[in-house]
């Protein structure tokens, strides 16, 4: 039996009690009782709306962890990929929309910049560019090859050092005249 269906069957039981109870009191007391019983059934709705909003934000939480981790394997994915011998390795991509250009290192240690559709020292064709990622084909139109490089990780620079992150502030100190509760006195 699902969560929900207990709970409507108790709010039915609650709701019978409080009726049956409400004509057993007799006519003089009737509006009292008619008045909690209405009050009761408003808090039950406004309870059960809450626990749906409740569901609905648990699933947009899981919902968003598992995009997150999801992004996160593929990101790591992309920078683990190594390059294979000879193949340049991407060093950045700069533009704006189809004017985009990639900074290649080839094997020889030389760099170059490179649009889509040009060809590099080594014979690779550049096929396509977007931000973090170039594709590159090898070979001839029928045995063509096509590899996404390898970018380069991030060098650390003397200009930008990495610094360790900012100390917190210490919590402040209790006050001396705050005793502890069921203490000696």
């Amino acid at each position: 039996m699902s969560n929900n269906t207990k709970r409507a069957g108790r709010v039915a039981v609650l709701t019978a009690a409080l009726l049956a109870a409400s004509l057993s009191c007799g006519a003089a007391f009737a509006d009292p009782t008619s008045d909690k019983l209405t009050r009761i059934e408003e808090e039950t709705l406004l309870l059960k709306a809450r626990e749906r909003q409740l569901d609905v934000q648990a699933s947009i939480l899981s919902k968003q962890g598992d995009i997150a981790a999801k992004q996160s394997a593929i990101s790591q994915a992309a920078q683990t990929q190594t390059p294979k011998q000879g193949d340049p390795v991407l060093v950045g991509v700069e533009g704006i929309g189809r004017a985009m250009f990639a900074t290649l290192q080839l094997g020889d240690g030389s760099m170059v910049e490179a649009q889509a559709g040009d060809v590099l020292a080594n014979g690779m064709r550049v096929l396509s560019i977007a931000p973090g990622n170039v594709v590159v084909a090898s070979g001839t139109k029928k045995r063509e090859k096509r590899v996404r490089l390898a970018q380069q990780a991030p060098r650390q620079s003397a200009a930008y050092p990495v610094l360790p992150p900012p100390m917190a502030l210490p919590l402040p100190m209790s006050q001396p005249s705050a005793a502890p509760k069921g203490g000696a006195r």
